[in-house]
């Protein structure tokens, strides 16, 4: 008989909640995320392929044959992607993007279409990583060195203005001198 213990079902509960939030994960789930994350973990149900003849020079091969990709992702069927990445990624300008709510991915690099099937999965990989990567919080050391620099640049920042203000004083006439 299999047996889960209740902490370990309260764990799984919380990461899979965590997935359907829109709260941007911490640092260290977002980490574990993409470090799991590759090419396999994604539904092929949720992505559509279309070939076309690619553009460019390339004679006879590429008049004859269909080997530029087009990758369609739909985001709205794309549950494994947390609410927050989709988000970025409805709002990042870089990523082509269809009025039903897909990302347009296209690769005619080689003259291989499955070669060009890979290369549209590995950009596919790369833009869901960065939408799901999160800015590490910086540690106590790092903040109070930034504080340390910002007061010494205020600090430069008038004695400066003091001996540009002395300078001009210096100047000024304060009558004859002979």
């Amino acid at each position: 008989m299999f047996f889960i213990s209740k902490s370990h079902w309260q764990l799984n509960l919380r990461s899979l909640k965590r997935s359907f939030t829109s709260k941007p994960w911490t640092y260290e789930e977002a980490y574990a995320w993409q470090r799991s994350f590759n090419e396999q973990k994604i539904p092929k149900e949720h992505v559509t392929i279309a070939f076309s003849r690619s553009s460019g020079p390339g004679g006879q091969n590429v008049n004859k044959v269909n080997t530029k990709v087009d990758l369609r992702l739909s985001l709205p069927k794309a549950t494994w992607i947390p609410d927050y990445a989709k988000t970025k990624l409805r709002s990042t300008s870089s990523i082509k993007k269809s009025k039903n709510d897909e990302l347009i991915i296209t690769s005619d690099k080689t003259r291989s279409q499955a070669k060009n099937i890979k290369d549209c999965y590995d950009k596919l990989v790369c833009v869901i990583k960065e939408a799901v990567a999160v800015q590490k919080e910086p540690d106590e050391m790092t903040l109070e060195r930034v504080r340390q620099l910002q007061n010494l640049q205020e600090k430069n920042r008038k004695d400066f203005k003091k001996r540009l203000s002395q300078k001009k004083s210096d100047r000024r006439s304060k009558g004859k001198d002979y």
